[in-house]
């Protein structure tokens, strides 16, 4: 008997085994059918969103953390200033959101077609004038004893664009309406953003820094926003210039509500415009068509060529110009990382302007198309911008009184 009962349960053993095995299998099974029924009723989900509201753009992101610094040339800053900005920039712990891909571009009006990326082209050394510097201010100029300005936050209902604009201002510390008025810097952020990109790069903190020490004049900083939740009608993604543009919305409707709700230096002397990739095209295309609204201009990581669409294949930025005498009124600035996509389409305006006879200032520096590298940069461009206003607050002019009949 006993050895029966060995015998069968020996006999067992196998079947008992397999019997296990297979019961993990049909778990294992189980999970990858429901997954896959999850997978695409998830699918069919986004594709349903889609169909529904054409206008939607689906967009794959990724966080990022801002990585700030005070300057890509350290050693051009006082140590004193160094440390006191390089504490306050520390502080910056804003995740950013970076455009990767886009999976849905049916948004895009029919009639616009994307042009292939041209091979980058053989370009002569860079060719310009001496680089500006901000300096400390000089013996006897008494600094603003309040280091944080202010940052406000306006929307204007806009003839132009479909939907409101989110423009944030940035007044300089010890603002004093009464008695100055300021230069003005107008700053417009990339496509990653609808509005704030120039914020989560560091500009408020490098300014609040910079202009408390006297490493930096006082002046006004005015960052618009974008409208590219209007979908095709968004005049920042969907238009180039003239009437009905982004350039017409800044032109027309920002600058005049700027110079009238603060104490500007309303003269082109008193004003700068730049711009991050898409933002750097509004820059150079406004400040190109309005030579007499700005004395400086700037273009970061511009995309001014290979990305645009709608535009013939030899395109250039020149075309924007009123005539190319008046750009040598203005003072250029272009720069990129050395693994940014956008160098190609700095290098073409390179040439574009060393053909034309035109001066600018440009650099490659190190780094891609994203935040880290302009987050680095914003000390070099505010200097830049600044470098001719006064190292104190102009004195505001005294109003007129209109006289009695």
């Amino acid at each position: 008997m006993r050895v029966r009962r060995d015998t069968y349960y020996a006999s067992r053993i196998p079947l008992l085994v397999n019997g296990k095995a297979r019961l993990a299998i049909a778990l294992v099974a189980s999970v990858i059918v429901a997954g896959l029924v999850f997978v695409a009723i998830y699918a069919s989900t986004l594709r349903q969103a889609s169909a529904d509201d054409p206008g939607i753009i689906q967009v794959i992101y990724v966080q990022t953390p801002a990585v700030p610094a005070l300057s890509s040339n350290p050693a051009a800053v006082p140590a004193p200033v160094l440390e006191a900005a390089a504490g306050a920039l520390s502080a910056i712990s804003h995740p950013r959101r970076e455009w990767i891909a886009l999976a849905d571009r049916s948004a895009a009006p029919v009639r616009i077609q994307p042009i292939a990326t041209p091979a980058p082209t053989a370009t002569p050394e860079l060719r310009s004038p001496p680089r500006a510097e901000a300096a400390p201010a000089p013996d006897g100029v008494t600094t603003c004893p309040h280091p944080i300005g202010q940052l406000i936050t306006e929307t204007l209902d806009s003839n132009i664009t479909v939907v409101p604009i989110t423009v944030h201002i940035y007044l300089p510390p010890c603002y004093d309406p009464e008695q100055h008025a300021y230069p003005t810097l107008y700053l417009i952020h990339g496509t990653a953003f609808e509005q704030g990109g120039w914020i989560y790069d560091g500009v408020p903190r490098v300014a609040d820094v910079q202009m408390s020490l006297g490493v930096l004049p006082p002046f006004i900083i005015v960052m618009p926003g974008a409208d590219m939740r209007a979908g095709q009608a968004s005049k920042y993604s969907w238009t180039n210039t003239g009437p009905g543009s982004y350039e017409d919305f800044i032109v027309n409707e920002l600058i005049p509500y700027v110079d009238q709700n603060y104490s500007t230096w309303a003269d082109r002397e008193g004003r700068a415009i730049g711009g991050i990739s898409r933002g750097g095209y509004w820059s150079i295309e406004i400040a190109f068509a309005h030579p007499d609204l700005f004395s400086a201009v700037g273009g970061h990581s511009p995309s001014v060529f290979t990305k645009l669409v709608g535009v013939p294949p030899n395109f250039s930025m020149l075309s924007m110009a009123r005539s190319i005498d008046e750009l040598h009124s203005l003072r250029i600035w272009l720069d990129s990382g050395d693994s940014d996509w956008a160098k190609i389409d700095m290098r073409k305006l390179m040439n574009d302007l060393d053909d034309a006879g035109v001066a600018y200032y440009a650099e490659i520096g190190e780094g891609g198309h994203d935040d880290s590298y302009w987050t680095l940069r914003v000390p070099d461009y505010l200097a830049f911008y600044s470098a001719t206003w006064p190292r104190v607050p102009r004195a505001k002019p005294p109003t007129v009184q209109a006289s009695a009949p």
